[in-house]
């Protein structure tokens, strides 16, 4: 069943991420406002972020199971290996592979912005890390 195919997902979506999505692209440049698709059983969003110096284009997969699974984001724009990057250049961002009670997502505090937001600080400690090899942040334990 996809994510707008039940009641719950839709309500989700119109009355909590819609809504949050148009208040983080309210006063953004068009390049950096987030566009939704309709993808396979769920949605994509569609980005940029700037975190530093360099622009990046992501996007961020909504699964059928969203909110109770997290985000899933991967960068469009081609980035050197790191730890922190995963097959198809997706971010170890919740603690992939975990538990859904081990996990940092948590689908009754945050939307999909916050998983934008959390990219933008993913990308900015990418940076940091190919300026001087170190990843600013501790890993996820």
């Amino acid at each position: 069943m996809s994510l707008l195919d039940t009641e719950a997902g839709k309500r989700r979506i119109l009355t909590v991420e819609i809504p949050v999505i148009e208040c983080y692209n309210k006063d953004r440049a068009d390049e950096y406002k987030i566009k939704l698709v309709r993808h396979s059983r769920g949605l994509l969003l569609r980005y940029a972020l700037k975190p530093m110096h360099n622009v990046y284009q992501l996007e961020t997969y909504l699964a059928s199971e969203y909110p109770i699974e997290p985000p899933e984001t991967r960068v469009i724009t081609p980035l050197d290996f790191c730890p922190h990057l995963m097959e198809h250049q997706r971010l170890c961002m919740w603690r992939q592979g975990s538990t859904r009670e081990t996990n940092r997502w948590d689908p009754a505090k945050f939307t999909s912005v916050f998983a934008v937001q959390a990219a933008w600080r993913w990308l900015a400690c990418y940076e940091v890390w190919r300026d001087t090899g170190e990843w600013p942040l501790p890993d996820a334990r």
